[in-house]
């Protein structure tokens, strides 16, 4: 019986997955199911599909008897920075499904670190849906939050919020894409970290500084924005602000010095440059505070995750 379920979410997720995408399966025992790797079709006929060089890992499970429930999710500090602490005042009653998940599974994904996300993904083999939730920020943002002794224990009941239904629309999709994006993401992050720390360098600013040519200066931020500008990460970002926002600054300061930067001028540039890099650097910050929250069972997460605005409601 178990085997015929396996085979049929097998079957049920690739429904649900865009035609382009492949899935890889992976043996018995390895605590992954699978690897999903993301195609798209490079041609307007759709009948040649390329690489994206973005994937996500499965932890695939199947059941006939999903126990759907509401989880209370309250306004809660920044887990990041020190102890759970909630704010009881208001809350919201999240669907979810339970699912309980052996320890050992979720030791694997703890030690992949963040990077490369593995996500639980639930089939209902009965109603024929499927629920995700990204277990390495399930595992940061709501595990070990809410109970620091998780690993010492054989399973750990985990809540799916069942508005993360896996769909083959792009709107449902859209997690999945950015998912697949994390690892470009924490590379360009990497880059973006180094680049500002020499432009401080550039500025005096920095704790070690040395002193740099115009010419050097120019060559510098030349090579910073297009390196920058060909990091793969601007692409399938389009509801994340930031994103949008941080790259219009860099086709910005592309264009500036094409144009060429007056001597008078370069050294306010280079001080704007400080201030849009700030903001590249920044977002390796907000992602680990906001982006990694997105979709789990959390408050945080229903009011930034989804499409529509549902208020809280007063707890009783």
């Amino acid at each position: 019986m178990n085997q015929i379920k396996e085979e049929a979410s097998y079957a049920i997720l690739r429904e649900k997955l865009p035609e382009t995408w492949v899935m890889h399966e992976y043996g018995p025992d390895y605590g992954i199911d699978c690897v999903v790797e993301l195609f798209d079709y490079v041609d307007e006929k759709k009948e040649i599909a390329e690489t994206l060089g973005e994937l996500f890992f499965v932890q695939l499970k199947a059941s006939a008897s999903v126990e759907y429930t509401t989880r209370r999710a309250y306004p809660r500090g920044n887990v990041e920075k020190g102890p759970l602490k909630e704010d009881t005042s208001e809350c919201y009653d999240l669907p979810v499904a339970k699912f309980v998940l052996e320890t050992s599974e979720l030791q694997t994904v703890r030690a992949m670190g963040p990077a490369v996300p593995v996500l639980l993904i639930l089939v209902d083999v009965v109603t024929k849906k499927a629920f995700f939730v990204c277990l390495n920020d399930y595992i940061d943002k709501v595990l070990v939050p809410e109970d620091k002794d998780s690993f010492s224990k054989e399973n750990k009941t985990l809540y799916i919020p069942v508005a993360n239904e896996i769909e083959r629309d792009e709107d449902r999709l859209v997690p999945l894409r950015a998912y697949g994006k994390r690892a470009k993401m924490y590379g360009a992050f990497t880059k973006f970290n180094f680049q500002k720390k020499e432009i401080d360098r550039a500025l005096g600013i920095a704790a070690f500084n040395h002193d740099m040519s115009e010419e050097s200066v120019r060559f510098m931020l030349s090579t910073f924005v297009e390196t920058s500008l060909s990091q793969d990460i601007w692409a399938s970002h389009d509801f994340w602000k930031p994103v949008l926002a941080s790259h219009a600054e860099l086709g910005q300061i592309k264009a500036a010095l094409e144009a060429g930067i007056d001597s008078s001028d370069l050294p306010g540039f280079v001080r704007h440059c400080h201030g849009v890099w700030h903001r590249l650097e920044n977002l390796s910050n907000m992602y680990e505070e906001l982006v990694r929250e997105w979709f789990m069972p959390t408050f945080l997460a229903r009011l930034c995750s989804y499409p529509g605005y549902e208020a809280p409601r007063k707890s009783i």
